[in-house]
């Protein structure tokens, strides 16, 4: 099973999703509080590594983004390092406890949604603002994992603040 597949499948195993029949529409974000149960646990798995691991405090607040930022900025280094680089599932372990923080700090302080939501193509767990847009904390922080400092958590946040 390829690394997407994996992650589809788990995703789908998380919401509890059935197939739609071909002909009705896709909905562009479904909540789902077995998305939200997950994100919450990620969360506080979290802010426990980031103290035990790195001595850094995540307190919950909008301001905790730049130690986020910099604990991702650890990971990165740590997986740019590696040779072989670790898998897409070992990223997306680490990916979904950050991501979920982020996610989390956002629903708690500014409102929202976890759920399931497409995104070029895929169906993949993602959030809703309460003014309607959807975003990726999981996939934002793969991202910033895999692919470095331009896709910085912190930044990502103050746009989502603009929404």
């Amino acid at each position: 099973m390829r690394p997407i597949e994996a992650l589809l499948f788990v995703s789908a195993a998380l919401s509890g999703a059935t197939a739609l029949a071909a002909n009705k529409p896709k909905p562009d974000f479904v909540a789902d509080p077995a998305v939200q149960r997950a994100a919450t646990a990620y969360a506080a798995q979290a802010v426990a590594t980031a103290r035990d691991q790195f001595g850094i405090k995540l307190d919950g607040t909008d301001a905790s983004m730049v130690q986020l930022e910099a604990v991702l900025a650890r990971a990165h280094t740590s997986y740019a390092a590696k040779s072989p680089r670790p898998s897409d599932e070992q990223v997306m372990a680490v990916a979904r406890m950050y991501g979920s923080y982020l996610g989390e700090v956002y629903r708690l302080k500014h409102g929202g949604a976890w759920g399931m939501a497409p995104l070029d193509g895929q169906t993949l767990p993602g959030m809703r603002t309460t003014a309607g847009t959807n975003f990726w904390p999981w996939t934002q922080a793969s991202q910033r994992i895999s692919k470095g400092a331009g896709n910085n958590v912190a930044d990502y946040y103050k746009v989502l603040l603009t929404k």
